[in-house]
């Protein structure tokens, strides 16, 4: 196993996936979009309406999960294993719901600290903010050294959350993913702002127009799931390296 990774390869490489044949990237993504969308609206009536309870919310994020397990098994696929996976192939497959659990459990722990402090911060001081947003970090990089055990469980390999799973390069692929993040925040930025203009320019008939936007807002969300996959392949390929 190599000891560290190349940021700017990874990176690069990362990227170079999403834009190769990225026209035909785009009609694959339509079912992921559209399942983002109808969540996303389902979601927003329950809550408006004040029908929503924990349990739905909890149940809409497991979907969203699952959705999102599904785009990293095929990208992990069409990178490790040179195969051309679809997303209905394997969405509610054996495989993906397994996916889904070990990175919810990844999630799980890369936020405990932020879980903390929702459900003790109405008895916590301000400056505490600081400790709890520094725990993050570390309980990120710490969740990061376990990552490779979704390309594993792709590729069909034996995994155990154990410390023989960890990995050297946590804090690199934590400076990736911080990378990764802050690039597509300019389009969403860029995104919000042509909202927020056409809310203004077309007011009351904006409702027409509105779920079209919702659907090129989870373009830009499906092509980071993209990325952020592509990510953990080429760094969990060149990491396997001897």
């Amino acid at each position: 196993m190599k000891n560290n990774i190349s940021i700017g390869k990874t990176l690069a490489n990362s990227f170079q996936f999403l834009i190769d044949n990225f026209d035909q990237k785009f009609k694959e993504g339509l079912p992921a979009v559209l399942i983002f969308t109808i969540i996303f609206y389902a979601r927003s009536y329950l809550i408006s309406n004040g029908i929503a309870t924990n349990f739905t919310i909890i149940i809409f994020f497991i979907i969203t999960l699952l959705v999102a397990s599904t785009i990293g098994i095929c990208v992990h696929e069409e990178i490790l294993n040179k195969r051309k996976f679809y997303f209905f192939k394997e969405f509610m497959s054996f495989k993906s719901l397994k996916y889904t659990f070990n990175f919810l459990n990844i999630s799980l722990i890369a936020f405990i600290p932020l879980i903390l402090f929702f459900v003790k911060s109405s008895s916590l001081r301000p400056e505490s903010i600081l400790i709890f947003l520094i725990g993050t970090i570390f309980t990120m990089i710490f969740s990061l050294k376990l990552i490779f055990i979704l390309p594993k469980l792709t590729l069909g390999l034996d995994y155990k959350y154990n410390i023989k799973e960890l990995n050297s390069v946590g804090a690199q692929l934590f400076f990736l993913f911080t990378i990764i993040t802050l690039i597509f925040a300019v389009p969403t930025l860029i995104y919000f702002t042509i909202q927020i203009q056409l809310m203004s320019f077309f007011k009351g008939n904006y409702y027409f127009l509105k779920p079209l936007m919702d659907i090129v807002f989870f373009y830009i969300y499906y092509f980071n799931y993209i990325v952020f996959f592509a990510v953990i392949s080429y760094a969990y390929k060149e990491y396997s390296l001897k």
